[in-house]
């Protein structure tokens, strides 16, 4: 095989592989079965799966919601100014250390 001083191959061995499209490896040494769908007038196609699409619909909705409850941060105010607002330090323990758990 003869190299250029361009860095491209002579073409009497490379054509062939230039042209050669190599295909991925599972990490043996055979190529990987990969799901190909069919490109309508050469152009290249995303499929985007229905997991992938439900999540943005999560996404989308979680967006719509407002970041403040307002009705309960007005409840909240008012049972902390009339004295009736309670902490319960053990569910507040027990939600932490769930929490904790979560992250494990």
């Amino acid at each position: 095989m003869v190299i250029d001083i361009n860095n491209n191959f002579s073409s009497n061995a490379s054509s062939a592989s230039r042209n050669r499209a190599t295909a991925p490896t599972t990490g043996k040494d055979t190529p990987a079965q990969a799901e190909t769908i069919p490109a309508k007038s050469g152009k290249d196609q995303v499929v985007i799966s229905e997991q992938a699409q439900g999540l943005r619909k999560l996404q989308t909705s979680i967006g719509n919601l407002p970041d403040v409850d307002s009705d309960r941060v007005n409840a909240l105010r008012q049972a902390i100014a009339e004295g009736k607002f309670e902490i319960n330090a053990d569910r507040i323990a027990e939600n932490m250390l769930n929490q904790d758990a979560l992250l494990r």
